[in-house]
């Protein structure tokens, strides 16, 4: 096919915009429903859909175990998912829901430029991965964009104690989602080009999450207040459609994108998430639409160029 070639970056890309649009519908579920519901919430309707996705593939649920690891999933690769799917998906989605309500959308947009440093730095210090400079300046060119439309100190959605507790939550969640993505990386350079598999693979990372984030919602003692705000009919499409968005699809494009491209490289084009956020914001939520984000817009699409130019140029 003739985008084949380009798969990692068109699906990386996807997973960005995908995200995005679950981002503006989490920050209204989120200003009712708690993080320690929501995140179960998301996860379980999720792992519902991929289990039926990977049912109507005929993908069998329980893959072949190889020691060896090169006919099958070895003990190693099986650790790698899980620890990934606790760590970069149960944990750090809290911690990053948490964030979100407390700094708001325009502040989570500043906070989310360590995405993509998080990423390419443990992909170095894992993978030992490394970007061409024409890649280090469209990076820079994404993250400067991000930083020149969100950057502004003015109404500060929470006081400055509270926002610095948002902030280190955020960064903490951002490099936990680093480290949870790059530890799959060898898993996903496995993988035949087989799209059930692929599916069965994000499925799996899932679980865990899942199942811990199911492990908090019971920890805690005031549950009813917890499950009150499902009773209004109102946040309901926000919350599924949020939940299928960001969680189901935003995972699958995740999943393929990075399958056929480098972890850094990935990353770098998962963070235009945060431009199509505020464009996002200003199509569906009405939110003003300023000088400062139409230039942060051309300066991000530059950086996206020049970061699928110079993986072209290298292979």
């Amino acid at each position: 096919m003739i985008f084949q070639e380009y798969y990692g970056e068109i699906f990386s890309l996807l997973s960005a915009i995908l995200w995005a649009l679950a981002v503006i519908l989490f920050k209204k579920t989120g200003e009712s429903i708690s993080p320690i519901a929501l995140n179960p919430f998301k996860n379980v309707l999720a792992q519902i859909l991929f289990l039926i996705t990977i049912l109507v593939l005929g993908q069998p649920i329980l893959q072949t175990f190889d020691p060896t690891g090169i006919n099958g999933f070895s003990s190693s690769d099986y650790v790698r998912l899980i620890i990934s799917g606790v760590v970069g998906i149960g944990i750090a989605d809290l911690l990053f829901f948490k964030s979100l309500n407390i700094l708001g959308a325009g502040f989570s947009a500043i906070v989310d430029t360590m995405y993509s440093p998080s990423v390419i730095f443990f992909a170095f210090l894992m993978l030992g991965e490394r970007l061409t400079f024409i890649q280090v300046v469209g990076a820079g060119l994404v993250v400067t964009a991000i930083l020149f439309a969100s950057f502004q100190f003015r109404n500060l959605p929470a006081p400055p104690k509270e926002m610095k507790y948002g902030i280190l939550l955020g960064v903490l969640a951002l490099a936990l989602m680093g480290f949870g993505i790059v530890l799959t990386k060898p898993v996903l350079n496995k993988l035949p080009l087989d799209f059930g598999l692929q599916m069965w693979v994000a499925g799996f990372r899932l679980l865990p999450g899942t199942i811990f984030s199911l492990i908090v919602f019971f920890y805690v003692s005031r549950k009813r207040d917890l499950i009150t705000p499902f009773y209004n009919r109102k946040v309901w499409f926000p919350l599924v459609g949020s939940s299928v968005l960001g969680t189901f699809l935003g995972m699958t494009c995740w999943i393929i994108g990075m399958t056929y491209t480098t972890a850094s490289i990935a990353s770098i084009l998962n963070q235009t998430a945060t431009i199509f956020i505020l464009l996002f914001a200003w199509m569906f939520l009405k939110e003003p639409i300023s000088w400062r984000r139409i230039i942060a817009v051309i300066l991000a699409l530059s950086g996206v160029m020049l970061v699928i130019l110079g993986d072209k140029l290298t292979t």
